[in-house]
């Protein structure tokens, strides 16, 4: 049997983080199909991770 405590407030922020993240991606790929920006300004801005930016780079 596992012990498993769970904590409302904790999943509640890991929720927003995600829906945050999710949200800094999707901008970032309105803004490159739009060419407002490219995918090596986005890299040299240092703003993204390398998670981040393979989900930007990847196909809709």
């Amino acid at each position: 049997m596992f012990g498993f405590e769970w904590n409302e407030k904790e999943e509640r922020e890991a929720l927003l983080e995600a829906g945050e993240a999710r949200g800094r991606i999707n901008s970032a790929r309105r803004l490159l199909t739009k060419g407002i920006v490219t995918m090596q300004a986005l890299k040299a801005s240092g703003c993204y991770s390398n998670e981040e930016l393979a989900a930007i780079a990847k196909p809709l």
